[in-house]
């Protein structure tokens, strides 16, 4: 790479800059003249930022010299660092390693997803950026066996070149081939196994594996070697003095690379907050011992299956207090056999019992290993906990030894779990306290240790969160190294080193970043990003919920100038994770969905009508309950039924109107508009209300222009969402069909007329021969063919009107704009729970103070109406007469 800045390396980030940072550099060499460019002597002048005294100075000159000139030239700086994954996070360890543009990949691990990733099973490496670079990537070596340094391997693989070798160690190697037959890529040509301390060629490096303990066996760190430096590499590791295994911590190794020097080292991060060092297994084996021992009933202990070290300590405990051993659980199994395979396993798997014959054992006979310690959801413990499991079902007397550790994330589940388990009432034993858990990565003062023992000139804190790295940086700062640094996955670090400490480099050097993007599996096919998998519209819809609108489109044709220039349709509402309040809301997005149909123009395109009925829909449940659900409107066209609705029609002569099309109009236009006028017919028992349009003519396509350009705003959605949001809809009758009526209508055959539809909703709440009577006592005016609403005013509705506007009355005979009090009377019914628009509170006065003056003069009829008294109270001034 030509072109390359340096780093300020602070303890908050990497800053570039313009020019390589010049730093003095302490070294063991004297001063001598530099060559310039031209081949001549020529000195380099000294840009002194302090005075420095004694035998230092020359020293300090001379190196400073040397690393002005350093780094010029295009080729930039021969060591080259690039992180896939595991900085700043958890897991899915990989990074790629180079010498110019030759690399190899170290590890290749998974991450495992967070509770708001629904449906993913693993997070995987940018395999993208992995094969765009395959012509570079010369091998792939894996340090050991966890899933956050293998369980990446099915996917990795496929996207390096297919000559590509992949080099483990042998246990290691057992885990991977078993992962790969899963997976139909096992080539044995392209695995390789080392071991420790023998040296082997794979890309520009020369590679030796140094034995580290961990938790599973045969880990290992790498030591890089090439013509431009060393690099080490640690792994995952602890130092435990006592292995079970008996493969200690190679102190010697870090030892003599000390003396050869190194370049650069990258160490394992995880528990460097944790003050002190780790204990050894050895105490966790006792442990178990006693606890086992002290146990008289049944014993189920859970772990992480990879623990090989762990489960010969549980064999040990088995065969002192003999218990047969139970395997509950796959990966036990797989990492057992992967272990007998290779000579390493404490237990014989062909001796345990089989999780079909526990019930034939007594309890104190048994001890169970199980899967589960981070309540997985399909783990055996975790079924358990629910009485779910096949295997076996937790009692009182069952004792449980949680020998692990709870991965941060996992608190919340693993907690509930260990609940359901109390519950049951088996005793559980765990806790730092009860020594039945070590860790298996190194803590603050065995990471120190390793720094004050390797010294290298350049540090780059690896695996762990961004907190962990930064906090590593500054204990290497503390040991003396004069070269940190913190980055993230897809920054690209260059370093470089002269050896026999000749010269000594001058930091690390920005090569550039690369966005990288994370793969999802969901354990199944699905393999992509995150918008490919569509991961964030998963938590949204099981968030905020989604509706499925399908429509069946009945579009006229006008066949005649008498058809009503309308939309119909048939509407089925399915919703999913959504909250309905016992029905009213589906009542009203059914209404709503209507309305919103029957406002667009009839030559719209389907997909305009899908449009706008999906902005009605979420805008009603935003303001509902506060949800903004996923709609999904699906409009299919149905000719056929339209034209044989207005044949009938046509034969019939009378003027088709669809079920609730008019009145749903009338809702979305609002309630005040000009070409309506109101009447009002008095009863002894209650008062209704009529809305009849003035013109019946049908509304134009201009109007519905209109109507279509206002559904964004906010007037669209007052009358879909009343009081309660939508109990005010469903009292104010707006002319919406409710979920009822609505599946009645769809059974309707479309050829009725309009009045003999609106006859059928109003009788759920009029008696027929209120409405017969209705009819003849109302005028004798001709029928019109628009539907009429009727609103019936019950009396303790009426009397509410009367006491309010009767409250009212001095501010109404002095404010000029008398709609704004017509607008709080409205209100406070609303509070009350009864829906009339002021409109209708106005129409309703009308009518009273009519009723009132008509029956002032008369002497028999004021006792019979029963609202006389309290508007005599009222009117008793002559100068309230006047309708206000």
């Amino acid at each position: 790479m030509a072109a390359y800045t340096s780093l300020s390396l602070c303890p908050y980030g990497l800053c570039s800059h313009a020019k390589p940072t010049r730093l003095p550099v302490s070294c063991s060499v004297a001063s001598s003249p530099l060559r310039g460019t031209d081949g001549s002597n020529s000195k380099v002048p000294r840009k002194r930022t302090r005075k420095i005294e004694g035998p230092r100075k020359s020293m300090e000159d001379s190196v400073q010299r040397k690393m002005e000139q350093f780094y010029e030239g295009s080729d930039g700086p021969p060591l080259r660092v690039l992180p896939i994954g595991g900085l700043g996070e958890i897991g899915m360890n990989c990074m790629l390693v180079g010498n110019h543009d030759r690399y190899i990949l170290i590890d290749a691990g998974v991450m495992f997803p967070d509770y708001d990733e629904l449906g993913v099973q693993k997070i995987i490496p940018d395999t993208t950026f992995i094969r765009k670079w395959s012509h570079k990537i010369e091998a792939l070596i894996i340090t050991h066996g966890h899933e956050d340094h293998i369980g990446a391997l099915p996917w990795v693989i496929p996207a390096l070149d297919s000559n590509t070798p992949v080099f483990a160690s042998s246990f290691t190697m057992e885990l991977i081939k078993k992962r790969l037959k899963e997976h139909g890529i096992f080539i044995p040509s392209r695995l390789k196994m080392f071991r420790t301390r023998k040296r082997f060629m794979a890309g520009p490096f020369e590679i030796e594996p140094i034995r580290v303990t961990h938790s599973i066996p045969d880990c290992c760190g790498l030591v890089l070697r090439c013509s431009d430096g060393t690099i080490l590499h640690t792994g995952d590791w602890k130092i435990d003095e006592t292995p079970l295994d008996g493969n200690v911590f190679d102190r010697e190794a870090l030892e003599e690379l000390s003396k050869e020097g190194v370049t650069l080292m990258m160490s394992d991060s995880t528990n460097i907050l944790s003050p002190g060092r780790t204990t050894s297994e050895a105490l966790v084996k006792d442990a178990l011992m006693r606890h086992i021992s002290a146990s008289k009933g049944r014993v189920i202990t859970t772990q992480f299956a990879s623990n090989i070290h762990r489960l010969g300590s549980v064999k040990a405990a088995a065969d002192l207090t003999g218990r047969k051993l139970v395997f509950v659980g796959m990966s036990l199994r797989t990492y057992l056999e992967a272990a007998w395979k290779d000579g390493k396993a404490p237990i014989d798997p062909s001796t345990l019992v089989k999780a079909e014959d526990i019930d034939a054992y007594a309890p104190k006979d048994l001890l169970i290993v199980t899967t589960g310690s981070q309540a997985e959801p399909r783990a055996a413990l975790n079924l358990a906990s629910y009485g779910s499991s096949h295997a076996f079902k937790l009692t009182k007397e069952d004792v449980i030894l949680y020998s692990a550790k709870v991965i941060p994330g996992n608190e919340s589940r693993v907690m509930q779990m260990l609940n359901r388990i109390s519950e049951i009432g088996s005793t559980i034993v765990m806790g730092k306290s009860e020594g039945l858990h070590t860790s298996g990565h190194a803590y603050r003062g065995e990471l120190e240790e390793v720094l004050r023992i390797v010294k290298p000139q350049h540090f780059l804190p690896i695996h762990g969160e961004l907190l962990f790295l930064k906090e590593h940086e500054l204990l290497g700062k503390s040991t003396g190294i004069r070269h940190t640094a913190v980055i993230k996955n897809g920054e690209m670090l260059g370093v470089s080193h002269l050896r026999n400490r000749r010269v000594l480099s001058n930091g690390f050097i920005s090569l550039g970043k690369e966005n990288l993007q994370l793969k999802y599996s969901d354990g199944d096919r699905a393999f992509g990003t995150s918008s490919e998998l569509c991961i964030d519209e998963r938590l949204r819809i099981a968030v905020d919920g989604i509706i499925v609108v399908s429509m069946e489109i009945f579009r006229p044709q006008n066949l005649d100038s008498l058809a009503e220039n309308t939309l119909k349709g048939k509407i089925r509402i399915t919703t999913r994770c959504l909250w309905l309040d016992k029905g009213k809301l589906l009542d009203a997005l059914h209404k709503a969905a209507h309305a919103a149909l029957s406002s667009c123009p009839v030559s719209c395109p389907l997909a305009h009508m899908e449009r706008i009925v999906s902005e009605v829909l979420r805008k009603m449940v935003r303001k509902y309950s506060g949800k903004r659900p996923e709609v999904i409107a699906i409009a299919i066209e149905n000719p056929a039924a339209v034209l044989a609705d207005e044949i009938n029609t046509k034969l019939s002569g009378k003027s088709h109107v669809g079920p609730g099309i008019s009145a749903s109009r009338k809702a979305v236009d609002g309630h005040g508009k000009a070409n309506q006028s109101t009447t009002m017919q008095i009863r002894d028992n209650g008062i209704d209300v009529e809305e009849v349009p003035e013109k019946d003519t049908p509304i134009s396509s201009g109007a519905e222009g209109d109507l279509f350009n206002s559904v964004d705003s906010d007037e669209f959605e007052k009358p879909l969402i009343a009081s309660s949001p939508v109990q005010k809809s469903n009292e104010a009758g707006n002319g919406y069909v409710s979920q009822k009526e609505h599946k009645s209508n769809l059974k309707e055959d479309y050829s009725e007329d309009t009045d003999e539809a609106k006859s059928e909703e109003t009788s759920t709440s009029e008696p027929k021969s209120e409405d017969k009577s209705n009819e003849m006592s109302s005028n004798s005016e001709p029928k019109s063919s628009k539907s009429v609403k009727r609103n019936k005013w019950k009396p303790g509705e009426v009397k509410k009107v009367i006491g309010m506007r009767g409250e009212l009355h001095d501010r109404f005979q002095i404010v000029k704009g008398r709609m704004a009090l017509w607008e709080e009377i409205s209100q406070n019914l609303l509070a009350d729970g009864i829906s009339r628009s002021p409109g209708q509170c106005k129409s309703l006065w009308t009518s009273l103070v009519m009723k009132y003056e008509e029956l002032k003069n008369e002497k028999g009829s004021k006792r019979s109406w029963q609202y006389f008294e309290d508007m005599e109270r009222i009117m008793s001034d002559n100068d309230a007469l006047a309708t206000k």
